[in-house]
């Protein structure tokens, strides 16, 4: 069980415009890309191949996107893959999209979040987008998530289904604040081959405290995602570590990966906020064990008391791959409000290495900017480790580690933004040998170092060419309207970089504020 918390009451989160970089605290769920097969058939069904060509097809989110007049309503484009990567035309989906219901509102941020699985199990991936603002009669902020089914065509006029708590069978009610939908992951955690998705609401009530969190469960089926059966969950619930205490946050964060090697997916779930009495430690991480039915079979319980080097929100990021070639998922955890010395936010980065148990205090490596091997200045909020992605970029079979750092100044310029690429060995894990930086000033990056561009701000994985090895994406939601770099790498080197905004994908010039790039494909 999990060590005794004390209450505690951290920021409420409220939208405001993209030039106070406030509406942009909804953090992007690194959740990890679902792989399952097809029924009947040895073909693999990759996340985000919606027309099952065998090639991802990019998305980008638009939180900010203006809609019918409504600021902020956002939208998402999709742009089929292709062996030159992203095609040049793509697809706008929003709230005033045919298939939708509801409508276009002012501040409802369709499109912060999203994930990919192949929930009905036909062989076409399909596309889940959060609406974490959505109003649900006059609960403002109560959430919603449309889920949109891949066919032979894609997306284009896709069946669509919509949930939310109001929705008979999610348990729950809506309310103001909620946020359902803050964060998604998808992953098959009973078993059955279909896909499943869990939803975040890190800001929900649990036994009547405010802040303390939940997480939603929606099982796959023949039909898609259901939601008689779902589930609720909060740290009250059988097997799940802990007790709901007041701003824990739990939710905040949540990937999905066979943590244990037994072939059961395990739900991995950050509680940011949580307090845990005799320390100054703020903060968790909790690996739920599949395989699941009302519940978890098992959870286990990772408090920042015991992690060395972590005292500020441990679980602001997450990431789950195989970073050292053994048959358990690891997990990485941002860190990215952590202070440094005497350098407040300057962010640190923990991987925590999995055995058959699961993961231990005794398997944690932690990584910041003055780490041997990076010797890099430590400057107050750069945001080391503010997004993960994990993704096997040099081809050798082993998961390798994308890093955002959101506001890292490149020369005077603040707020520019950073990444780094950490590479994966077998039985060593990851590693500084052959890292990378990577930011607009970086030879063969496309476009130009400026304050605010906060290149890095959200980091993403996925083969946009479909020749089996993945590049890394790297959002720069301030660069102009908004940039996604499409980076190819190797081991010390960078070998190709390709940027693309709405109007290279064949979409509108879009407008400072539309935050293209703040949510991708991990």
């Amino acid at each position: 069980m999990a060590e005794e918390k004390a209450a505690d009451t951290t920021r409420r989160w409220r939208p405001k415009a993209w030039h106070t970089a406030v509406a942009l605290l909804v953090c992007v769920s690194a959740a990890t890309a679902v792989i399952v097969l097809t029924a009947g058939s040895d073909e693999v069904v990759k996340p985000y191949d919606f027309n099952g060509d065998g090639t991802p097809d990019l998305v980008v989110g638009l939180p900010g996107d203006t809609v019918g007049g409504q600021a902020r309503a956002g939208s998402v484009v999709v742009a089929d893959g292709t062996a030159a990567g992203p095609a040049s035309t793509s697809l706008r989906i929003g709230q005033d999209s045919a298939a939708i219901s509801g409508a276009a509102e002012t501040d409802d941020s369709f499109g912060q979040t999203f994930t990919s699985g192949d929930f009905n199990l036909d062989g076409y991936a399909d596309l889940v987008v959060s609406t974490p603002l959505e109003a649900l009669g006059t609960a403002t902020g109560a959430g919603s998530i449309t889920v949109h089914y891949g066919t032979s065509k894609g997306l284009y006029g896709s069946r669509v289904d919509v949930f939310h708590e109001g929705t008979p069978g999610v348990p729950g009610d809506a309310s103001m604040d909620s946020t359902f939908g803050y964060s998604l992951a998808a992953g098959d955690l009973n078993g059955d081959g279909y896909a499943d998705l869990a939803v975040g609401q890190p800001l929900d009530t649990a036994a009547e405290r405010s802040g303390a969190g939940s997480v939603r469960l929606l099982f796959g089926s023949g039909d898609g995602l259901t939601a008689g059966s779902a589930v609720r969950l909060d740290q009250g619930s059988p097997n799940v570590p802990g007790g709901p205490e007041a701003g824990d946050r739990f939710g905040e964060q949540l990937a999905i990966g066979d943590v244990n090697g037994d072939g059961h997916g395990d739900l991995v779930v950050s509680a940011i906020g949580e307090q845990i009495i005799g320390s100054s430690d703020r903060g968790s991480v909790l690996v739920l064990f599949g395989p699941f039915d009302d519940g978890p079979a098992e959870g286990q319980y990772i408090g920042s008391t015991y992690m060395d080097g972590v005292s500020e929100f441990s679980g602001t990021a997450l990431a789950v791959g195989d970073f050292n070639g053994d048959p358990y998922a690891d997990v990485a955890v941002g860190v990215s409000d952590q202070p440094v010395g005497t350098s407040g936010a300057v962010g640190r980065l923990a991987v925590m290495y999995a055995d058959e148990e699961g993961l231990s205090y005794d398997r944690i490596r932690m990584f910041e900017q003055p780490s041997p091997g990076i010797n890099s200045a430590a400057e107050p909020e750069d945001y080391f480790a503010s997004s993960l992605a994990a993704g096997d970029f040099d081809g050798d079979d082993i998961d390798d580690l994308i890093v955002g750092m959101r506001s890292e100044a490149v020369g005077s310029a603040k707020g520019s933004g950073s990444s780094m690429v950490l590479f994966g060995s077998a039985g060593g894990g990851l590693t500084t040998a052959g890292r990378i930086t990577i930011h607009q000033d970086s030879p063969g990056v496309p476009r130009s170092v400026s304050a605010g561009n906060h290149f890095g701000w959200t980091v993403g994985s996925l083969d946009t060419d479909g020749d089996g090895q993945m590049e890394v994406l790297i959002g720069a939601p301030g660069d102009d309207a908004g940039t996604v770099t499409v980076v190819k790498v190797a081991p010390g080197q960078l070998q190709s970089a390709q940027a693309v905004s709405q109007s290279s994908l064949g979409g509108a010039p879009g407008a400072d504020g539309d935050a293209f790039g703040i949510a991708l494909p991990n």
